[in-house]
């Protein structure tokens, strides 16, 4: 019987074992309001980094309602029985009230005062059901059977499922489990592989998912996993086109990919990035309400776990290892969802707790229960059967244990593709040394559980062969019959080989029969132990095997037979032309995912602490390893983790091996290392290679990416030499084009460019000039415009530049420069400027994008007249250009020209340009870039004192701007300059909690290293003013600084450093800070023309030249330099702080009203601005000039406004010293209770900011207080 809340068209009730608890309660529209604002602030949370707190409002919001004033949800819990699985039943058509109430986060349930329901002692399960129960099938005999694919298309996050499949054979064991493993990432072969197992109960997918993808422009939004074509290219598939392929249907479905259980009518979700199971984000808002796990439940799946949000790769594999040993326990769905999930809620790791919530699980009407009755297990090999065979015959040369298994993901594809096809006899896997071929191998067969799968390694004679074939199909009575006949006359007359293999895999080894009369997978490992070279082509077979290889290749006919061949080798070879018959496959280094994801399985078996003392030299190691998984096996887990190697020894290791990439000798310092370098031969390889092919492998050094083939030939006819000469060595690696995935690109190896000598430039310019042309029309030329990666319009430029050709710089370098932009800005603006001086050199019109983005980066770096200069020249460019200008460019130039006019101070010109600007962006529909415009003009205002109208720009017209649009980013950005606001306005807390979990999220998932230091700067400057001055110290330090150091951002740089300045100058080392303005920041803003930062500089000198008593110094600066620059630039607020520091100086010298004058004047401009900083620091400023005066009347209420404000704002530094007077002030009047709490507070704020004179002082003032206890 069902206890939870069962929903119909108007309404729900509460029920506990099918009893209704409370009465039926209509749903009317405020409560769908309501739900729908829980919901949404559910996905605030999320977004903000599903914090305890936030989340525990959510739930806590949800019980009161559910609860209302008789309490049924808490008699409901009382009466239940454990564990207590929580349903919310609903018809199969859901009515749009029904959907509010099913989508509720019931996960997150919380009493009012208390914690959440789902780590009680109690389990608390929840699920959602879809229609009416109905009995579901009976269930068979048999343990816990998973099918588990994992889909990847190119351009995607690399996710890290091999741990994911691994956590869920480990979690499990395979004494209790029947996994199966589809590597194609198809849909469609997922279905076919289920079909051929009879089905399984289970089905686990791991990919990226997509909750509102829409197949065109105006094509409706629809929930997709994105899963891989035959190509693997993107698939998106529907709940509906991914049922219709699985057959027999599953009992369960874990769709383990981002937003899978949210409804595509949801907006506000964090874009997945790296190392989270979402795609790109698509647009919100759309007019429907189901989820991809609730078009699987829709379409016939019984029961699907799916995820509410953007989860990480690690809290999606925790999940999975317990959901799955819960499961195998025979714990029915429900309760072992609940159980995973209660286990993430418990987990220390921050990370792994925040995502505990996301999971959901959606029943159909025959969904729910156990999945497992029996523990027969089907008829199926082991999963890793094949690895430990390796793993016993290689003892010299261990296979990757599964585990350590890392990519290869496309060569495993290619290779299943070959196998299962019927045109070759086999695939051959070629490749450099230790770049696992032979556990490539291993996992190939590992996948083949319908193949007797034999391995030959170390003797290929007949008789080896022939006994490896033996011992695979000796449960084959036939085949062993049919072997065991013959066997004596292949060791007297070994020719008599190939008649027995045709025989044998033509006869009992032709095809599945049954669990024991199956083909074979004949692996052949470690091949080149009989290859020979040759110097005139590829190496060839040792004339001692070659017959043996020769009759091996012609027996496996795949118009004869289901049998297949795997060879392993590190070079190519020929044989007469039977080696045709094999699909070659070259591996590839590891890509940095990959080689990142194999280094984390190290630091786990890593000691203690060595992944963050040793963090810096992991990363050599990473690096020099150059994509070698055996390589990395030595120096990273063997060298670099091993507490059996010291810091000095590894260390010497590691740099050994750098010297080695740079033509240097065999490391002598460690004898592994130089033993694996002998074994890899690259010398050899490189003699062997010959003149003609190592000047083309020194040619392709030239390219900084994979080239395509083609190019590669063009080189091959000017220097000599062959492509797949070098291929077959393995000196060069084969890679998909990123241009043309379907089709190779070559690159060269990278341990093997290390033993070459780099081109001279002369040598580069003439290579390029052959190269560039041929390479830009692979990439696809110039018209029309292809969609090129970035990396690939860099390459284009640098060849170009070096080829001195116009036409591809001209299309190229704008791309280019911006994809440099990642590293350091000086370098960008550097490329741009070689770009623009080749185009000029040439007569060539410098496209206006080029002009932008050149000075964009020269601002970054520090050359603002540059800048100015090329932005001058972009405005007359698009003025007086004989070709008609986008309007789009144009408005582009506008704007970026206006940015400048407001950093030299010209803000009218500057507001009539992004008016300009705003209006051409308005014209051609780009909402986007009008909405950053108004964030512009927003900014002016709040400079003006506009503070009102600025905040109301920002939050009506801005943000929901970018939110409508999806573009999380310059939402963000938004939100934190509404927080800079709230933080000038005394709201410090909300401005605080909107850095830290709306802003900081958004760009730390998108990676985005400058907004995200810049974040943190704004975090320290509240904690600084919180008192909270070495955090702040060390923010700016360790975070901050080195962030915008690598990015070349010096301005941002200058920023940060001032900022460190003010806290030295407050601990006393005011030497050092004077220094760090006048020779750090001041000439980086003077080089960028940047009048504001200027002023704000030479003000902070003034301040130490007042500190140090050189009053009319300072005076003079603030008059002549900062007051007229902050005018200039319409600076209000900083104009009224100007004021009050003069009228500081003026009141010490004696100028009393003109000081109170100017003090005034800056009350009234503060309070305009709402700046309640200013408006706390003038009254105190205000109250000290009373106190001169010895009017008493004047000062107090001064120093009460001034002492609340600095109260509620948290400052410490003002609190310590208005607190100081004020309380003399109440002590003198008698109230020694007021007094004594303004004392108390005042001496923790001192005592806060280290100001041990001030706590001195104020204890003997505490004594004086007595123990009176008037209240304030």
């Amino acid at each position: 019987m069902v206890t939870g809340l069962v929903v119909d068209a108007n309404g729900f009730e509460l029920v506990v074992e099918g009893r209704r608890v409370g009465p039926r309660r209509v749903l009317q529209t405020s409560d769908v309001e309501l739900l729908d604002a829980v919901a949404g602030r559910y996905v605030d949370a999320v977004r903000n980094g599903s914090r305890d707190q936030a989340l525990l409002a959510v739930g806590r919001e949800l019980y009161r309602w559910l609860d209302g004033d008789l309490g049924p949800l808490t008699r409901l819990l009382n009466e239940a029985s454990a564990p207590l699985v929580f349903e919310v039943r609903a018809p199969a058509n859901p009515s749009a009230a029904a959907w509010a109430l099913l989508r509720a986060p019931y996960e997150l349930l919380a009493a009012p005062e208390g914690g959440f329901l789902a780590e009680a002692p109690k389990l608390f399960a929840v699920a959602r059901r879809l229609g009416q129960p109905s009995p579901a099938p009976a269930l068979d005999g048999y343990r816990l059977g998973v099918a588990f694919m994992a889909s990847a298309p190119r351009g995607q996050h690399e996710l890290d499922f091999e741990a994911e499949e691994m956590a869920i054979l480990s979690a499990v064991g395979e004494t209790s489990l029947d996994l199966v493993v589809e590597d194609s990432g198809n849909p469609e072969h997922l279905g076919l592989r289920l079909s051929e197992l009879g089905g399984m109960p289970v089905v686990h997918l791991s990919c990226h998912g997509l909750h509102n993808w829409r197949p065109g422009p105006d094509g409706p939004a629809t929930p997709v996993l994105l899963m891989e074509d035959d190509l693997g290219n993107g698939c998106p598939t529907s709940a509906d086109e991914l049922v219709g392929l699985l057959t027999p249907r599953p009992r369960l479905a874990f769709v383990s990919a981002c937003l899978t259980a949210t409804g595509a009518d949801v907006a506000g979700h964090v874009p997945a990035g790296a190392g989270h199971r979402g795609g790109p984000a698509a647009e919100p808002g759309v007019p429907v309400a189901y989820s991809m796990a609730t078009g699987l439940v829709t379409a016939g799946i019984p029961a699907v776990i799916g995820w509410d949000g953007s989860v990480s790769d690690q809290a999606a594999t925790r999940f999975a290892e317990r959901l799955y040993r819960q499961l195998s326990r025979r714990v029915e769905v429900a309760e072992a969802v609940a159980d995973a999930r209660r286990h993430l809620l418990a987990s220390p790791d921050e990370r792994l707790r925040a995502e505990w919530h996301l999971a959901r699980l959606w029943l159909g009407p025959a969904g729910g229960g156990p999945l497992v009755a029996g523990n027969r297990k089907r008829q199926m090999v082991p999963p890793h059967h094949v690895t430990k065979t390796f793993l016993d015959r290689k003892h010299q040369l261990p296979v990757a244990a599964a585990e350590m298994f890392i990519g290869r993901r496309s060569e495993m594809q290619r290779t299943l593709q070959a196998l299962r096809g019927g045109q070759k006899s086999g695939v051959l896997l070629h490749g450099q040394g230790r770049l696992g071929k032979s556990s490539l191998a291993a996992r190939i067969a590992d996948r083949h559980p319908n193949r007797a799968v034999a391995v030959v390694f170390g003797a290929y004679t007949p008789t080896a062969i022939l006994d490896a074939i033996a011992d695979a199909v000796a449960a084959n009575p036939e085949a062993r019959a049919l072997i065991e006949q013959r066997r004596t006359e292949i060791r007297q007359q070994p020719e008599g080989l190939k008649p027995l293999l045709t025989d044998l895999l033509a006869g009992p080894c032709a095809q599945v029969l049954d669990d024991v009369r199956k083909p074979l997978l004949l692996i052949i490992d470690d091949l080149e132990q009989i290859l020979t070279a040759n110097p005139d082509g590829p190496h060839r077979v040792h004339p001692e095997h070659a017959t043996v290889l020769a009759d091996v290749l012609s027996a496996f006919d795949p118009a004869l037979t289901d049998s297949r061949l795997l060879l392993t080798s590190r070079y190519t070879f020929t044989l007469g032309g039977l080696e045709a018959r094999l699909e070659p496959v070259q591996l590839q280094p590891l890509k940095p995912a990959a080689q990142r994801k194999l280094q984390r399985r190290q630091q786990d078996l890593a000691p203690a602490g060595y992944q963050t003392r040793r963090a810096d030299l992991a990363q050599r190691a990473l690096d020099v390893s150059c994509g070698n998984p055996g390589l990395q096996d030595l120096i990273g887990l063997r060298l670099v983790y091993s507490d059996q190697v010291d810091q000095a020894r590894a260390e010497a290791a590691v740099a050994g091996m750098e010297a080695y990439l740079h033509q240097g000798d065999l490391p002598a310092d460690n004898s592994d290392i130089r033993e694996f370098l002998e074994n890899l031969a690259l010398d050899t390889l490189l003699d062997q290679a010959g003149p003609a092919h190592r000047d083309l492998l020194r040619a392709c050094t030239l390219f900084t990416v994979p080239v395509p083939q083609p190019v590669i030939d063009v080189l091959a006819d000017a220097v000599g030499g062959s492509a797949s000469r070098l291929c077959g060595l393995g000196l060069l690696d084969a890679f998909p084009d990123q241009q043309r995935p379907d089709f190779p690109a070559l690159a060269v190896n990278a341990l093997a460019a290390g033993r070459l000598a780099p081109l001279t430039p002369d040598e580069r310019a003439a290579l390029a000039t052959v190269a560039a042309e041929p390479l830009y029309a692979q990439w696809g030329g110039a018209t029309p415009h292809p969609d090129r990666g970035s990396d690939l319009d860099l390459q284009l430029t640098q060849l170009a530049l070096a080829a001195d050709n116009p036409t591809i710089t001209a299309d190229c370098a704008a791309v280019a420069v911006s994809a440099l932009r990642q590293g350091p800005a000086s370098t960008a603006a550097e490329l741009g400027h070689q770009a623009i001086t080749l185009l000029d050199r040439h007569h060539h019109e410098v496209p206006v994008t080029l002009l932008r983005v050149v000075a964009s980066a020269a601002v970054t770096s520090g050359n603002g007249d540059h800048a100015d200069t090329l932005l001058h020249r972009a405005v007359q460019q698009t003025q007086t250009s004989d070709r008609q200008i986008n309007p789009v460019a144009h408005a582009a130039v506008l704007y970026d020209h206006a940015n400048r006019l407001i950093t030299r101070g010209e803000i009218d010109q500057a507001q009539d340009l992004l008016h300009q600007a705003r209006q051409l962006f308005t014209d051609t529909g780009d909402t986007r870039s009008v909405a950053i415009i108004w964030g512009k003009i927003a900014d002016i205002l709040e400079q003006q004192g506009e503070v009102d109208e600025a905040l109301r720009i920002h939050r009506e017209t801005a943000l929901p701007a970018f939110e409508r649009l999806g573009d999380t980013r310059s939402a963000a950005i938004i939100w934190g300059k509404i927080a800079d606001i709230l933080q000038q306005q005394g709201e410090v807390y909300e401005a605080l909690r909107i850095h830290r979990e709306t802003a900081l999220p958004v760009y730390e998932r998108l990676g985005d290293t400058r907004e995200a230091a810049i974040t943190w700067s704004k975090i320290a400057d509240i904690l600084q003013q919180q008192g909270e001055v070495d955090e702040a110290l060390r923010i700016r330090r360790e975070t901050a600084l080195p962030a915008f150091e690598r990015l070349g951002d010096t301005r941002s740089a200058a920023i940060i450093w001032g900022k460190i300045a003010d806290i030295l100058q407050q601990q006393g080392e005011v030497y050092e800070a004077l220094r760090i303005h006048r020779e750090t920041a001041l000439p980086v803003y003077e080089r960028l023309g940047d009048t504001r930062e200027v002023a704000m500089t030479w003000g902070k000198i003034a301040d130490i030249l007042q500190q140090q008593g050189e009053v009319d110094e300072a005076l003079r600066i603030r008059r002549e330099t900062a007051l007229p620059a902050f005018e200039r630039v319409g600076d209000s607020r900083e104009v009224a702080m100007t004021w009050g520091k003069i009228a500081n100086v003026l009141q010490q010298q004696g100028e009393v009203d003109e000081a109170l004058e100017l003090q005034l004047k800056r009350l009234r401009v503060n309070e305009q601005l709402g700046d309640m900083d200013g408006i706390a620091a003038t009254n105190w400023d205000l109250a000290r000039i009373y106190l001169d005066r010895e009017d008493f009347d004047a000062a107090t209420p001064r120093l009460v406004t001034s002492f609340e404000l600095f109260l509620k704002m948290q400052r410490p530094e003002g609190i310590a010293a208005v607190g100081t007077v004020f309380g003399q002030f109440l002590l003198a009047a008698g109230a020694r209770g007021q007094a004594q709490q303004v004392f108390q507070a005042s001496r923790t704020a001192a005592a806060k900011i280290g100001h041990a004179d001030a706590v001195d002082q104020l204890d003997e003032l505490l004594k004086a207080t007595g123990d009176g206890n008037e209240e304030l």
